[in-house]
Parts: structure tokens; sequence; C-alpha cells
């Protein structure tokens, strides 16, 4: 008797934890497709709670369903057959790993002896476009993207804005987007692979 009642008691406080957790999970749009990226390549242990039990991992480039985003460090996320998951956020980014080396590598290419030749470059670049919004897409899920005061990674950052966030695109250049935050009127330049229509 004892030990049902015990049994019991623990089951209790097992589902007041989830439900305080769910409770305090900062939700981001249903149903987002993310990529497993490692630095080293090796799978990601998935969990059955923050900090919990290893129930199964994902693989490198593996697609996930993200869910909520808890405390800006765990993912709660779709596992296998529908299973909810926890996993560590900073493994997860919103394109495939293939993608992002592939732009640092064609960024690394088009470093030149002189910076300023290039930002006077990207200035010429510019096209004048009709308006429209894009949203952040940052490198990392719980990453920002940097609003620059010239279109250069050594620009002065004006500005920096989380995931889903929107701003309106003034300008098209090579590699940056000129543009300006609709609540502050501020305007300045995202490079963009940080950015998605």
């Amino acid at each position: 008797m004892l030990k049902r009642i015990l049994s019991l008691t623990l089951a209790a406080v097992l589902a007041l934890a989830v439900f305080a957790t769910a409770a305090f999970a900062e939700a981001i749009d249903e149903g987002v497709i993310y990529f497993v990226y490692t630095e080293n390549g090796k799978d990601l242990n998935v969990r059955n709670a923050p900090n919990g039990e290893i129930i199964g991992s994902l693989h490198y480039g593996e697609e996930v369903k993200v869910t909520a985003i808890i405390n800006d460090y765990w993912a709660l996320i779709e596992f296998h057959d529908n299973v909810p998951g926890y996993v560590s956020s900073r493994f997860l980014v919103p394109v495939h790993p293939d993608e992002i080396k592939k732009a640092i590598e064609e960024e690394q290419e088009q470093i030149t002896g002189d910076p300023l030749m290039d930002i006077d470059a990207e200035f010429a670049s510019a096209v004048d476009v009709e308006n429209y919004k894009i949203t952040c897409r940052p490198a990392r899920v719980t990453s920002v993207v940097s609003m620059r005061w010239i279109p250069s990674e050594t620009g002065r950052v004006i500005t920096r804005y989380k995931a889903t966030e929107e701003l309106i695109v003034l300008k098209e250049m090579d590699h940056y987007l000129q543009v300006q935050d609709p609540d502050t009127g501020d305007v300045g330049y995202i490079h963009k692979k940080f950015a998605a229509k």
C-alpha cells in the first residue's frame, strides 16, 4: 500500500514538473523545421526532459520539428513517432549545415586585402527595390541578426534582432540588404544569408 502511495505521489510530481516546464516555455512558430548542427559532426542527444535521461539521438544534418524554446537553451521537439523530446537549442540551425558551410566558404573566397574596397563595391552594387518585408533568420536558434552601420561584418552594430523579427528592405546589394526597422525607423544593413522572405 505504501509503495502504491509513493508511486502515485511521484507520478503527480512528475506531471506537475512537465506542466511547469510547458508553462514557462517560450512558444515559437509551431512546426518550424530546424537542422542538427554540431561542430564536431557527432549525433545530438535527445532527452526526456531538460537535463533529463537520454532517450535517443539525432544525426548531424537531420531535420527536426521544434515546438518551443525553453529558457533560451532547451528546444522541445517532436521526436520519432511524435514522441516529445528535448535537445540543446544551440545545436539547431534554420538551414541545412551544408548551406552554412557553403556560405562561409564563399564569404572567405570574397575576402580581399583591402576591406574598404569591398565596402565600396557593395555600395556600388546597391539597387532600389519595391519595399518588402523579410524575417530575421539567425545562424542559430538562440543567436541574433545584427543590423550594421555599413554593409560589412566590421561595421558597428546598430541593433540586434531575434529570429522571426521583421524588417523592411529598402535596397538590395550583392551580399547585403539595406533594411529599416518598422518600429524604430532605424536604417542599416544585414547580410542576405540572415534574411528570409
